[in-house]
């Protein structure tokens, strides 16, 4: 549209020099021929040196000699001499044709530079009369209100300009308007928002000066603005994480002390406080990694956030802990509140692990009650509940640990039932007790438990295991130790899962114990499952006889296996297996 506009403008030029030259040219020969004057007309020369020089400055030497070499011509032609006048009249038209091309040669400069320093400034520029009509927009001003400087020229400003308070219940002044009311600058900083021709919306800063003239009169008004969305955007993500706990997007620490002064001021009573703690999460976090151990505690926010009011505040405490402010809530919704969250929680499935929570909650009525005691009486019985759950939590957590194990390869799940009844057997014939019995049994059954972190590709690989592959492999009986040693009572089937590698030479691993140092279970385990890793069949290994699997145990008795274990094992319980 603009280019368009802008070769309507110069044919429009084109035909009123075109015009005046051949009125021009036809005056002189008039005046020439038919009124014997040759100075008059010449005045008009210069109206057609003005023109194209102002509107085709490129032209106007290449005029002035024509009209001058013209004015001799006819000149000579109605006279029959050559006067030194005409040529003195043509070196005139030729002296100001040159110091007009000069003068808006310089003009143009002036204006380019003007325009190239007004368009390099990061700002928005957008200058209007004292009518309110744009006169100017910088690129700036063109990109972030979508109008063209074509376009906005004589468009009203608050049409160009559309601003607006980013809260639509809000007014916001307008700066051209406070300029013009009030003759001094204006500024606009806080929450100011334009919506662009393209209808995007812009948070912006402006300030408004007024523009004088060298009399000091306002004729205007110059507008700089600048795009600060990002900063806005940046802002509000400071603020945001200030006061939100950055994984679960629940309310931090900081966030809750403020919110607690203002429930604890009496204008919220009753006022509660629920307190929870995820348990299991080490036990989680050590079987299936710490992004495992996140999306626990995200679900459990995410549970929380659910089962709670708006004007709850749901707060991330720290570690595994979540506390929950209740205000206006009573013990009967508290108790009601409570029953929701624990239904949820428990039919809540994740795909790693199990979302157990333990929770303790007081409520107060009046600012005579401490609020040090209200928190201190809800975490006390959250302890208590989680002192009351931990077994089943436990055994709960380890039966979805050792499912997910037996997802990943089935042969485990044999092997650990077939070792247990092995294990068993052999603490029978050493006459041991009904409670070692029991801690065997979760030995055994258990003592593979590590590999759970080991891909499925290593597990079931056909053919030898790499360096790197086998380094792996050794690792889990560290990685099994540190995700049952999570209670004193759970010590002794630990330590039994760490050593049921270890070699009765000391070649074994992690520790490389020797003889009577490995625990007895690990020594009674390293028996029972080497006799059914030779029995059955794997990826990597055909399976063997049980006299040729016999034979293998006796010949590493007393290197790889306790001698007296594996004379036991042979004489007294192979028989009957």
């Amino acid at each position: 549209m603009e280019k368009i506009q802008i070769t309507i403008n110069r044919q429009i030029r084109l035909l009123l020099v075109g015009f005046s030259l051949i009125t021009i040219i036809f005056v002189a020969i008039y005046f020439n021929y038919y009124r014997g004057i040759d100075v008059v007309y010449t005045h008009l020369f210069y109206v057609a040196i003005i023109m194209v020089g102002l509107w085709f400055k490129r032209y106007v030497i290449q005029l002035a000699m024509f009209l001058g070499g013209f004015h001799i011509v006819v000149d000579y032609l109605s006279t029959g001499n050559l006067l030194m006048a005409p040529i003195l009249r043509g070196g005139i038209f030729l002296f100001v044709a040159v110091v007009m091309f000069l003068l808006i040669t310089r003009l143009e400069c002036t204006h380019e530079n003007l325009d190239r320093i007004i368009n390099s400034v990061g700002d928005g520029i957008i200058v209007v009369d004292l009518e309110k009509k744009v006169t100017m927009l910088n690129k700036v001003a063109e990109n972030l209100t979508g109008w063209t400087i074509s376009d906005a020229r004589g468009k009203d400003f608050n049409e160009v300009f559309d601003l607006a308070h980013e809260n639509p219940e809000y007014y916001v002044l307008n700066p051209v308007e406070e300029v013009l009311r009030t003759d001094h600058p204006y500024e606009l900083t806080n929450h100011a928002v334009i919506t662009s021709r393209n209808g995007a919306r812009v948070f912006i800063e402006d300030s408004a000066t007024p523009v004088k003239d060298n009399e000091g009169n306002t004729t205007g008004v110059v507008l700089i603005f600048r795009d600060v969305s990002e900063r806005k955007a940046q802002k509000e993500k400071i603020e945001y994480l200030s006061y939100h706990d950055q994984l679960t997007g629940l309310y931090n620490r900081r966030y809750y002390e403020e919110a607690r002064e203002r429930f604890d001021d009496g204008s919220q009573f009753p006022l509660s406080i629920i307190m929870g703690d995820v348990n299991g999460l080490k036990m989680t976090n050590d079987a299936f990694g710490h992004l495992a151990g996140d999306a626990l505690l995200i679900t459990a926010s995410k549970v929380l956030t659910h089962c709670c009011r708006s004007s709850d505040v749901v707060v991330r405490w720290g570690g595994d802990e979540f506390v929950i402010l209740l205000p206006n809530a009573d013990e009967e919704i508290v108790k009601k509140r409570m029953n929701q969250i624990i239904e949820a929680v428990d039919s809540c499935k994740v795909d790693q692990g199990i979302l157990s929570i333990s929770f303790g909650w007081a409520t107060k009525h009046s600012k005579a009650e401490p609020f040090t005691e209200l928190f201190k009486n809800a975490e006390s019985m959250m302890y208590k509940n989680k002192r009351i759950m931990k077994p089943e939590v436990r055994k709960k957590t380890i039966n979805a640990i050792m499912g997910a194990l037996c997802q990943k390869s089935e042969a485990e799940k044999i092997h650990a039932e077939r070792v247990c009844y092995y294990c068993q057997r052999i603490a029978a014939e050493m006459n041991m007790n009904e409670k070692e019995l029991e801690e065997l049994k979760w030995i055994s059954q258990l003592h593979d438990i590590g590999k759970v972190t080991i891909s499925k590709e290593i597990l079931e690989k056909r053919g030898e295991l790499a360096p790197e592959e086998w380094e792996i492999i050794k690792k889990h009986p560290e990685t099994g130790y540190h995700i049952i040693n999570t209670a004193p009572e759970l010590v002794g089937i630990a330590t039994a899962i760490l050593s049921h590698h270890e070699r009765w030479d000391g070649k074994g691993y992690p520790k490389g114990l020797i003889g009577e140092e490995i625990p007895i279970f690990a020594r009674i385990m390293a028996v029972g499952a080497s006799y059914d890793t030779i029995l059955s069949e794997r990826a990597y290994k055909k399976a063997k006889t049980k006299s040729e699997a016999l034979q293998e145990l006796q010949n590493h008795a007393g290197t790889q296996f306790d001698p007296q274990i594996v004379s036991l094992f042979v004489n007294r319980v192979a028989n009957s297996l």
